[in-house]
């Protein structure tokens, strides 16, 4: 590093640690090719710097923690950049990105502040995680249409975000991608994701309305969490996986539809929800949490196949009268969810004709583990037919299954085949 007056430097290479406090102005050697690691980190009086087009590549942090940084022009000769490159960089309102990079780096802007918004070039396919995050004031974003990948966390903590464009071809909006983008009012999602992960909108408390593309499959733990003005929505059809705590804190909800193909509502699913008055059950809910509706003050109705109340008073009698077991068999069995039998509760007759991912019965599972006949009689007296079955993973018959496994217990399978002779000549 070379001084010289008007407290310019030229920069020839290495590390830019130990430059004097007032420096300000910086010129990059054109005999460079590349900018390494860390080069002008932490210069927080840093304002103005000039980058020759013969620099391809940028490293990681190059100019973290530069806090009077305002504004920088990247050489369109720039193909790689790394993580972390503005981190920090408080006072940066524009960046132009040169139109030859594809990759955003993880906390490539991370606590820009003053960052308003920015023009993401037509060649990024990926951006990575926390790349704006707590970007407080940027307003706006649009994603190129060749975005295929979104980081965890991109926006999180963007208080100011009031508008976002999604490109369609996202199939999948990771963890925590909007978390805390207090003024986000409303949303469109790309018409083909699949996906929302943990987290997506939690505590995005001006979230009033959003809809939901129908291909959604899987929601994530704590997606609409503390969405303070969000009053209804539905669930497509699609959806098979809820998360714990989806909306919980979501005040304002009155109204929401959940499709049939949900088989669990996990735990505080709808707490503190104090506007819900009334819930449909999904027709095939398999289990649900004692804590799905903690706290939900105005709930008077809940719904179901089964039954149906005007009085909400605790769960677990509800769920009891809608034929709902507090016997958690699912806890030993692979394949089939697992939760504490203190909190969920279970309806039998489904459960027991529910297959697992290796399309094994639960009786099937729980004679290979060789679970005592009084263990296994609960899930034989709710699906009689499992008898006849072979069991698909081995080709054995159900006492045969049972007597083979290294724990296999000889009472259980004479009281089985006693009480179901039948058993024994399949």
């Amino acid at each position: 590093m070379e001084q010289r007056k008007n407290e310019t430097y030229i920069f020839r290479g290495a590390l830019c640690h130990g430059i004097p406090t007032e420096v300000s102005i910086i010129e990059v050697d054109p005999k460079l090719s590349s900018i390494e690691s860390c080069a002008f980190q932490e210069c927080a009086y840093l304002r103005d710097i000039t980058i020759p087009s013969t620099i391809t590549s940028l490293g990681d942090g190059v100019f973290g923690g530069c806090s009077a940084l305002s504004s920088v022009i990247l050489p369109p000769t720039i193909v790689t950049m790394g993580d972390d490159v503005f981190y920090g960089c408080s006072s940066l309102t524009s960046v132009t990105l040169p139109p030859t990079i594809k990759t955003l780096g993880d906390s490539f802007f991370f606590r820009c502040h003053s960052l308003t918004s920015v023009t993401l070039p037509s060649t990024i396919v990926t951006i990575g995680g926390s790349a704006f995050g707590f970007c407080k004031s940027l307003t706006s974003v649009t994603l190129p249409p060749t975005m295929v990948t979104v980081g965890d966390f991109i926006y999180k903590g963007c208080s100011s975000l009031t508008s976002v464009t999604l490109p369609s071809t996202i199939r999948e909006i990771g963890n925590g991608v909007f978390q805390g983008c207090t003024s986000l009012a409303s949303i469109t999602l790309p018409p083909f994701v699949t996906i929302l992960g943990d987290s997506v909108f939690l505590g995005c408390s001006s979230l009033s309305s959003i809809t939901l593309p129908p291909t959604i499959i899987t929601i994530g733990n704590g997606v609409f969490q503390n969405c303070l003005s969000l009053t209804s929505i539905t669930l497509p059809s699609a959806t098979t996986t809820v998360g714990n705590s989806v909306f919980q804190g979501c005040s304002s909800l009155n109204s929401i539809v959940l499709p049939s193909t949900i088989t669990t509502l996990g735990d505080s699913f709808f707490r503190d929800c104090s506007s819900l008055t009334s819930v449909r059950l999904p027709e095939n809910l398999i289990a649900i949490s004692r804590t799905t509706f903690d706290r939900c003050t105005t709930l008077t109705t809940i719904k179901g196949p089964s039954f149906s109340t005007t009085t909400f008073n605790n769960i677990k009698e509800l769920c009891i009268e809608a034929g709902f077991s507090c016997t958690n068999l699912a806890n030993i069995l692979s394949g089939l969810p697992s939760y504490s039998s203190k909190n969920m509760y279970f309806d039998m007759k489904k459960w027991a004709t529910t297959r697992s991912v290796d399309c094994r019965l639960p009786l099937c599972i729980a004679a290979a583990r060789s679970i005592r006949w009084t263990e296994m009689r609960h899930i034989f007296a709710v699906n009689m037919p499992a008898i006849y079955e072979v069991d698909v993973l081995t080709g054995l018959p159900l006492f045969m299954l049972a007597a083979v496994g290294s724990t296999s217990d000889l009472e259980s399978i004479y009281t089985l085949l006693k009480v179901h002779p039948a058993a024994i000549y399949l």
